[in-house]
């Protein structure tokens, strides 16, 4: 695991603040912890490092902070990667020694290479990220290309921080929307005659049109039935239908670098009995109850009243399976998460779906035979959900902590990411929102759009003079701008999607971070001697300017990735790279670095570094950066 610059300088400070203060004040209670928790960046010029400890105990030692501050100032002689403290108003402030942390930097960087930036916080835990869980008859569109984007990125970022990672895909085969698309198979066309996730997808728009002028809920209603039982002709072509689409849709998944590691199918769910065992279990626990009279008659319920979890207007009884016997949402989502806790084991098959994905692993799926494989049985489980299944995953967490699983309530993460919809409305794939007048709103038409305005800007670019490989390069362009787009926005935000943003270039894009990359490569092919050995002289180069600031911030990369992780944003990874490359920018047009004279080599090792980190924290968002833009 590569060192923690940052972190191993706030460490050090923390340490000659905690000794300071227990010589001078002996009855302070304060741990180390505590005195860790109060240091922070501070802007302008008041340090590298400030501490607010002085405040923290002013109450508790009767004293103003500013004579508490200057008090542990006082006894404090700086040391090792701290060269200054001061106190500023009450704050204590801290300045680091510029050759000692240059060189800690550095040498983190180098030794790391491509791990630079990964942390052992997860210390091996296994986690299961389920995402994104598109109904299996329509293509992606641009709303469930957000889930994915970001069940893709939180995945990448838990692996960078330790953890073991099942990426894991539930298929709805079973769904009502399944079974209209079938129906539509079966009663208005079965001739696929273009990509098949899109002509399902198209066809569902019809049945639903049908469907206002036609009742034909009675025959969904047997359709759906016959759908459970494993055996039916029914069922059969079911899965054979969902299971094309799926790969279509995996398509789409691979051209935007996303891949899975096991699918699971609710059929599989369904006919290895996993809901009637935890079912059975929560009954057992006495969890579940069937009231007898009432508006819950006959029904089977579990009563949360109490617990505080819910909003005023949100039912505290809700119903597992309703008194027809059919089972809720909920009701399959707990059955499911007793399987992912390792609580139930249903017997599951897994199969190849595919013996290789574009990144050299397979694809499993659940199925009728095959081999038991070692899916399931995770610490923690985060769920890529629309915002507005809140509710449903509150009585989820409930559930299990009224049955005696508090760890597993507690480690049930519902990551709520904001919809996406459209300057015309919202993406409906019942009544085909998604579907444009220009163009249609799917991920696939996203991606063919950007990249033929990356393609233009390409060709017409004179710093990209091989044009051989125009529609690779077009195609990474295009893809860090849509990531970028999707990433930088915080989880829980909505978003109006607008193409003219989809297509812009300018700002704080994708394209420009990738410059950035590019931009430090040009100049380390311009005057780099590999590798860039620096002497004690080179690191007395490095001054108070923008050099010495962007390596305090190339020196941030495992705190970043550690707090993204943590707190489960994307965005706090987008907004780095866009923070290193301002001040990459700076750097360079104020600090020439080929005519830098004895400060040369030293610059040369900032710009190596930068490109490194630059590239660490791309790949985490799934992006390939190039050499040349």
């Amino acid at each position: 695991m590569t060192t923690n610059p940052s972190k191993e300088l706030k460490q050090e400070f923390s340490r000659l603040l905690f000794d300071s203060l227990k010589r001078a004040f002996p009855k302070a209670e304060m741990t180390t912890e505590q005195a860790y928790a109060t240091i922070e960046v501070p802007k302008g010029e008041h340090g590298d490092m400030s501490s607010s400890i002085a405040f923290r105990l002013a109450k508790q030692l009767k004293l103003a902070p500013d004579k508490i501050a200057e008090a542990v100032v006082a006894g404090i002689k700086p040391s090792g990667g701290v060269s200054e403290v001061k106190s500023l108003g009450g704050y204590i402030s801290a300045w680091a020694d510029q050759a000692s942390y240059s060189k800690a930097v550095l040498d983190a960087i180098n030794e790391g290479g491509g791990s630079y930036g990964a942390c052992d916080s997860g210390k091996g835990e296994k986690v299961i990220v389920e995402s994104p869980s598109v109904n299996p008859n329509k293509p992606w569109h641009i709303g469930q290309l957000r889930n994915a984007l970001l069940g893709d990125v939180i995945s990448n970022i838990h692996s960078a921080c330790s953890y073991t990672v099942e990426r894991e895909d539930y298929i709805d085969d079973l769904g009502l929307q399944v079974a209209e698309s079938i129906w539509g198979y079966a009663h208005i066309a079965h001739n696929p005659d273009k990509k098949i996730d899109q002509w399902f997808g198209e066809q569902y728009v019809k049945v639903n049109k049908v469907m206002q002028e036609k009742n034909i809920q009675p025959e969904l209603d047997e359709l759906l039935k016959k759908m459970e039982d494993h055996r039916s002709k029914e069922a059969k072509l079911g899965r054979d239908l969902t299971g094309k689409v799926v790969r279509a849709q995996y398509e789409t998944a691979f051209d935007y670098g996303i891949y899975h590691d096991v699918l699971i199918w609710e059929s599989d769910i369904v006919r290895t009995k996993l809901l009637d065992k935890a079912i059975t279990a929560a009954k057992e626990k006495g969890v579940l109850k069937t009231p007898k009279e009432g508006k819950f008659k006959d029904c089977l319920v579990v009563d949360l009243t109490g617990t505080g979890e819910f909003g005023q207007n949100e039912e505290t009884i809700k119903v597992i399976v309703r008194s027809t016997g059919v089972a809720t949402y909920v009701a399959k989502d707990f059955a499911f998460h007793a399987w992912k806790f390792g609580l139930i084991n249903p017997g599951f098959k897994f199969s190849k779906f595919m013996a290789e994905q574009p990144n050299g692993r397979p694809l499993y799926s659940t199925n009728e035979s095959g081999e038991e494989i070692k899916f399931g049985n995770v610490k923690k489980a985060i769920n890529l959900i629309g915002a507005e299944q809140k509710y449903e995953q509150q009585v989820l967490r409930m559930l299990f902590a009224r049955m005696g699983y508090p760890k597993i309530a507690e480690n049930i993460v519902h990551l709520a990411y904001g919809l996406v919809s459209v300057e015309s409305g919202s993406l409906s794939g019942r009544t085909g929102g998604w579907l444009g007048e220009k163009r249609n709103y799917t991920a696939d038409d996203l991606l063919r759009e950007v990249r033929g305005k990356a393609k233009e800007l390409v060709l017409k670019s004179e710093k990209i003079t091989d044009k051989s490989k125009v529609d690779d390069t077009a195609k990474a362009i295009a893809i860090a701008a849509i990531k970028f787009e999707y990433l930088k926005v915080t989880p829980e935000k909505e978003v109006v999607f607008s193409w003219e943003k989809a297509l812009n270039f300018e700002g704080n894009s994708g394209p420009y971070c990738m410059y950035t990359y590019a931009r430090a490569a040009r100049i380390l092919e311009k005057g780099s001697r590999s590798p860039i050995k620096l002497t004690a002289s080179d690191y007395a180069q490095i001054t108070r300017g923008k050099d010495f600031e962007l390596l305090m911030m190339l020196g941030k990369a495992p705190e970043m990735v550690e707090k993204a992780c943590a707190e489960y944003r994307p965005n706090i990874i987008t907004k780095y790279l866009l923070d290193i490359s301002s001040t990459f920018s700076g750097f360079y047009e104020s600090m020439p670095v080929l005519k830098g004279g004895l400060a040369k080599d030293a610059r040369l090792a900032v710009v190596a570094a930068t490109k490194q980190v630059m590239g660490n924290m791309l790949a985490l968002l799934g992006i390939t950066p190039i050499e040349v833009m």
